[in-house]
């Protein structure tokens, strides 16, 4: 059984999903208007950010639901869009957190939640990664265009990388080897070399790239276009684009799932989800879900993807989250969740 954590812009509250009977289960009241949801490796913990001067992290014990501390943390303002601005390292011990409109980014000790470092970066901190061996976190910094590195072990900047334009997104290779990230503005992917911190090649993609996925076993990289409606599909080991699927209006958001055979794409403005098969990197179902969808999730398990329904414009269907049943990619529940769901964490 998995729980899945949806944060609820609108209500300031994070609703709690089981898995098991696919119900609402909880509701939890966290601080003004969240933006974040991460779980901790074991699944023993959620961790809910919420905006505001200052903003706040929710500490959330998933065994009952029960918020164990909030914590002050630096200046968050609404991002405009879906943002990874929480991580986590590996062995659960440090929470980090992107603080947009202070240009910081806080350190928390998970054992006594303790802030223990604030660390500056560069302009409008969004988008955030820890590499496998928890050595390192890279920072987006979208507006000034570069990558932030911070050392863990002494909270300290070693590096700061050019990347693009308007730089939206980022994720590492499980072999940690290698950070793929979004520029926007430039309508291509950076590709840093992680041990010599080094940008080692530049990927032209089909449109303006705002999400990127990575399968478990590396070899390739998935990137969402919404202006052009399609996905690019890299190949890691030449980086190359292998492959373009149209998909959705509008995809906002990509989840691989844990066997890396599917990809599911949530397509805002088309109300729909798309699901790719990677032998192929061709879609073999569109499925129709809520208003707005805007984040999604596959369990551990590889039996449900869960997806947020913002409703973020006027219209039928929102607040909701869609339960879609991978072995036959049909919606099987909809749970009604507070206003505005904008982003969700699934227990392993």
């Amino acid at each position: 059984m998995s729980l899945v954590y949806v944060a609820n812009f609108g209500g300031n509250n994070a609703s709690v999903i089981d898995s098991k009977v696919n119900r609402l289960i909880s509701n939890i009241r966290v601080g003004d208007f969240p933006i974040a949801t991460i779980l901790s490796p074991n699944g023993q913990y959620a961790y809910v950010l919420s905006t505001g001067l200052p903003g706040h992290i929710t500490t959330i014990d998933t065994k009952d639901h029960r918020v164990l501390a909030t914590i002050q943390i630096g200046s968050v303002d609404l991002p405009g869009l879906p943002t990874t601005p929480l991580a986590i390292t590996n062995d659960g011990q440090r929470v980090y957190v992107a603080n947009n409109g202070s240009n910081t980014v806080t350190v928390i000790d998970t054992k006594d939640y303790r802030l223990i470092a604030t660390i500056q970066v560069n302009d409008n901190p969004l988008f955030m990664a820890v590499t496998p061996d928890d050595q390192f976190v890279y920072v987006v910094n979208t507006r000034a265009a570069t990558l932030t590195v911070i050392e863990t072990k002494r909270h300290q900047v070693i590096s700061t990388i050019p990347v693009g334009d308007t730089t939206s997104n980022i994720r590492i290779t499980p072999d940690g080897r290698y950070a793929y990230v979004c520029n926007n503005g430039d309508q291509n992917v950076t590709v840093i070399d992680i041990k010599t911190k080094k940008v080692i090649a530049t990927v032209s993609v089909d449109g303006a790239p705002l999400p990127l996925e990575i399968t478990a076993d590396g070899q390739y990289v998935y990137v969402g276009n919404p202006g052009r409606n399609t996905v690019s599909v890299i190949e890691t080991r030449t980086n190359r684009v292998i492959s373009t699927v149209r998909v959705g209006s509008f995809p906002v958001a990509l989840g691989v799932t844990t066997d890396d055979r599917y990809v599911y794409v949530a397509n805002r403005d088309g109300n729909t989800v798309s699901v790719i098969d990677t032998r192929t990197n061709q879609v073999i179902s569109t499925v129709e879900v809520g208003s707005n969808p805007v984040a999604l999730g596959a369990t551990a398990d590889d039996r449900y993807v869960y997806v947020a329904n913002s409703q973020l414009n006027i219209g039928s269907g929102g607040n909701t989250v869609s339960v879609i049943e991978i072995k036959t990619n049909q919606v099987i529940s909809t749970v009604e969740v507070g206003l505005n769901p904008f982003t969700l964490g699934i227990t392993p």
